[in-house]
């Protein structure tokens, strides 16, 4: 593992420079090692660490990874968003993680990529981790859109990577966007293709700014067997411009649907707005996101939304470095529209595997599918187990089973010390399973600590607690980590 890594840093070394290349070059080595009462860990010691973390009693999770950045040509000061530091207008990035884990039997490439970009707009390839849109990265229980649930999906993406001036508006209105093309490959009902397109306007300038933006998803081109759906530029060209009654194949006859407008692929999304305000004392970021499933949550009656603000203090002393609070509701599901009609959030019923990658789903974590579902007792008691997904007769509109919920999220960042920091998530839902029968309620917590040994090596350790109807499991873990910075 070490020589192929070893090998690939010397090649870029001859074609760039040494001197260059160790400048920017970052090397992080480490291990977490987790362990739980029962037989899988509590879900914030699992969850939004991008496929790291395995769920069983005890395991370590170790990696070894590297990124380096080379810059070229005249350097330039942003107009969009000053700070007065010369850039340079052009660059490359590279980068790659690799994690062993799973009781030291799974090797896992959880990032490998190489960028290129001119000032803000970058050209990104491969396996990395990025969350669109604007809510909180740090604390939040994910978006209901892509968080950093699941392993990266590889993919090809054009992006403008923050907010840049829209010509003749003298900075008052900002644009960011990104396009992807990628593979969500053979481990589910159907070998599909991923589809994925963001765009954010903002408006305003220093204290107060106003954002609304757009995501959308669509799997599509999926094939198995016989099973071969539209996979032509024809089929990607129905997917991005998300065409109405544009037939790929999926079983469907679009002319019987008495309700709706059919679409190509499996296609959802999230609308988001907000704003960020800065006061002499604090910056105040707050958002909204509404998801949809399909036509019918694009609709002024759809109520469902993740909503948080957070609170970040100027003051550099404070012990208290930032505070979130988040609601989620999903428990409308468009009961607004003919029975016949409303989706599900996150199912489907061609691409049965639904928003779902590697068996983690793909937005937020507070869903549940039946991956993780089969280890906590009340759907053991239920008989609820993962799908085979090479068996032809897996039901759709089955896989995530408990995705309508009412919950709040409080989290923090905490800087004790110099050395010592932390972060606290506290976590509560309740809903129904199958959207039906009794309400359930779980919290989930979490306390993890980071200590600083030295300017290149820190240790950390974390507590969690589950406790509800589903599950009652603690579990904690330890980890160290060393990280090498190039020569300056």
């Amino acid at each position: 593992m070490k020589k192929p890594l070893l090998s690939f840093i010397l090649i870029l070394a001859a074609h760039f420079g040494y001197s260059q290349l160790l400048d920017s070059l970052q090397i992080n080595v480490g291990s977490i090692g987790t362990i739980a009462k029962e037989g899988y860990q509590p879900l914030w010691l699992v969850s939004n660490r991008w496929g790291a973390i395995t769920d069983r009693q005890y395991d370590a999770s170790t990696y070894v990874g590297f990124s380096n950045a080379n810059y070229f040509g005249k350097k330039y000061i942003s107009k969009s968003n000053p700070t007065g530091i010369e850039q340079p207008m052009f660059y490359v990035k590279y980068g790659a993680n690799l994690i062993n884990n799973n009781q030291f039997k799974d090797f896992t490439l959880q990032e490998g990529y190489a960028k290129a970009g001119y000032k803000h707009l970058e050209i990104r390839a491969g396996r990395f981790k990025y969350i669109p849109g604007e809510i909180d990265q740090d604390l939040s229980s994910g978006s209901l859109g892509v968080s950093s649930n699941a392993l990266p999906i590889p993919q090809i993406t054009i992006a403008l990577t923050d907010y840049v001036n829209v010509p003749f508006t003298n900075g008052w209105l900002q644009v960011k966007g990104q396009l992807s093309h990628g593979w969500l490959g053979r481990d589910r009902f159907l070998n599909s293709y991923y589809h994925e397109k963001n765009l954010y306007l903002r408006a305003g300038k220093k204290k107060f700014k106003f954002f609304a933006g757009v995501q959308h998803y669509v799997e599509w081109g999926g094939k198995r067997d016989s099973i071969q759906l539209e996979r032509s530029f024809k089929g990607f060209l129905d997917v991005f411009f998300s065409t109405a009654n544009a037939d790929d194949g999926s079983g469907f006859d679009p002319n019987a649907l008495k309700y709706a407008v059919y679409h190509a692929g499996d296609q959802r999304g999230v609308f988001e707005l907000g704003f960020d305000l800065e006061t002499s004392g604090l910056l105040l970021h707050l958002y909204h996101q509404t998801p949809f499933d399909g036509t019918w949550g694009i609709d002024i009656r759809n109520i469902d939304n993740l909503s948080g603000i957070s609170l970040k203090p100027k003051n550099e002393n404070a012990v208290v470095k930032k505070v979130l609070l988040e609601f989620i509701y999903t428990k409308q599901a468009e009961n607004y529209a003919p029975a016949e009609n409303r989706q599900a959030y996150y199912n489907n019923g061609y691409y049965r595997t639904g928003w779902e990658y590697q068996n983690m789903i793909v937005g937020t974590p507070l869903f549940i599918n039946r991956y993780r579902a089969q280890d906590y007792p009340y759907f053991q008691q239920r008989g609820i187990k993962p799908f085979d997904w090479s068996n032809p007769n897996i039901p759709g509109n089955s896989n995530i089973i408990y995705n309508q919920i009412a919950g709040g999220n409080i989290g923090l960042l905490l800087q004790l010390s110099n050395k010592l920091s932390g972060k606290t998530r506290l976590t509560y839902t309740n809903g129904k399973y199958g959207n039906y029968g009794p309400n359930l309620s779980q919290f989930y917590t979490l306390q993890e600590v980071y200590y600083s040994i030295s300017n290149s090596l820190k240790i950390s350790a974390g507590f969690a607690l589950d406790a509800g109807d589903f599950t009652n499991n603690v579990g904690g873990l330890a980890g160290v980590h060393w990280q090498f910075k190039g020569f300056h």
